[in-house]
C-alpha cells in the first residue's frame, strides 16, 4: 500500500476507541474509501495540472508547517508550486526527530526547507511570513490538500477582497452556548460569509501582518513563534472588516484532523478555555485600537 494511504489508513484505526456506535465504527469504512478516490483523484491532477503564471500580476508566498505528520508535506508542496505565480514555498519542521528533506524531494529553487532548531508553535507562520516580506502569503495546514487550481481560488478570494483575510473554514464565536465539540465556537465550513475566526487555512496581506504583531504587542506577546493556541484569532483580528471563508471544498482532508496526540485541539487540556481567553483579549485590544484610531484623527 501507498505509504501515505498506509499511515492514513493507521489514523483511522486509531479513530475507533472514539466511534461510540456500530454505526460510526462502521462509517470508518466510507472514510476509508473516500479517503483512497480523494487521494487517486489529488495524484491525478497534481500530475496533469498546467498552473497558472500569475493572477493580475500578482504573485505570493506560501507558508506551510509541519510537527506530527511530516507525511503530508510533498502534497501540500506539490499543489503549492504548480503555480508560477507562487514564488516561494516556505516549509517549516518543528519536529526535532524528523528531517523534513527526508519527506519532501523537489529541486525547485522557489522550495525553502527549514529543520528548526529551536521548538515552535503555530504561531511561527507568522514569523516565517514577516520574514518572507511577501505582499500576499498563503499559508494551509497540514491536514488539508489542495488543488493548484483551487491555490488559484484562494489567492483570487484574497485578491478581490484585501480589507480583511480570507479561509475556507471558520469559527463564530458564540458566548452561553456549545457547539458539537463542547465549546462556544461554532464551526463554520462550505459556504461564503464572514466568520470570527478563521482555522485551517489563510490567505493575507502584509497589512494584514503588520496589525497582527500590533495586536500581539498589545496583548503582550513578544514571540508569536511560541503561541500555541490563538494565533489564527490574532489573524482574524487583522482586517478592517470581519474574516471572511469561501466555498471552496479541499481536495482531501487528513484523517488525523480530529485525532487526539495528533491534532492540537484533541490533544492539550484546557484547549478551549484558554481560546476563549485569547479571542476576547484579543478582540478588546482590537477594539481599543479603533477607538483610538478614530480619536487620533
Amino acid at each position: 500500500m501507498n505509504g501515505f494511504l498506509r499511515v492514513q489508513v493507521g489514523y483511522l484505526v486509531r479513530t475507533l476507541p472514539y466511534r461510540h456506535s456500530w454505526r460510526h465504527k462502521l462509517w470508518t469504512l466510507v472514510q476509508a474509501m473516500q479517503l483512497f478516490v480523494g487521494y487517486i483523484r489529488l495524484k491525478g491532477t497534481l500530475r496533469f495540472s498546467r498552473g497558472v503564471a500569475h493572477i493580475r500580476g500578482k504573485t505570493c508566498v506560501a507558508v506551510l508547517l509541519t510537527h506530527n505528520r511530516p507525511q503530508n508535506m510533498w502534497l501540500l508542496v506539490q499543489g503549492a508550486l504548480r503555480n508560477r505565480f507562487v514564488t516561494r514555498v516556505i516549509v517549516s519542521n518543528s519536529n526535532p526527530e524528523v528531517k523534513i528533506r527526508d519527506w519532501v524531494e523537489s529541486t525547485d529553487p522557489r522550495l525553502t526547507l527549514i529543520d528548526e532548531r529551536t521548538p515552535t508553535q503555530p504561531g511561527h507562520r507568522l514569523v516565517l511570513a514577516r520574514q518572507a516580506g511577501a505582499e500576499y502569503v498563503l499559508s494551509v495546514d497540514d491536514d488539508i490538500f489542495l488543488t493548484p487550481r483551487q491555490w488559484k481560488k484562494f489567492f483570487e478570494f484574497l485578491l478581490a477582497d484585501e480589507r480583511c483575510p480570507h479561509g475556507i473554514i471558520g469559527q463564530d464565536y458564540r458566548p452561553g452556548t456549545k457547539s458539537s465539540n463542547g465549546s462556544p465556537f461554532h464551526h463554520l465550513v462550505g459556504r461564503d460569509t464572514e466568520v470570527d475566526v478563521l482555522i485551517g487555512a489563510y490567505a493575507f496581506t502584509r497589512g494584514h501582518l503588520k496589525r497582527v504583531f500590533d495586536l500581539a504587542a498589545k496583548i503582550g506577546v513578544s514571540d508569536l513563534s511560541r503561541v500555541r493556541n490563538g494565533e489564527d484569532i490574532l489573524l482574524s483580528f487583522s482586517g478592517t472588516t470581519r474574516p471572511h471563508i469561501h466555498a471552496l471544498k479541499p481536495a482531501l482532508f487528513c484523517a488525523s484532523e480530529g485525532l487526539p496526540g495528533v491534532a492540537l485541539w484533541k490533544t492539550h487540556d484546557h484547549f478551549w478555555d484558554e481560546r476563549i481567553r485569547v479571542f476576547e483579549k484579543v478582540r478588546d485590544a482590537r477594539l481599543e485600537m479603533k477607538t483610538v484610531g478614530r480619536t487620533g484623527n
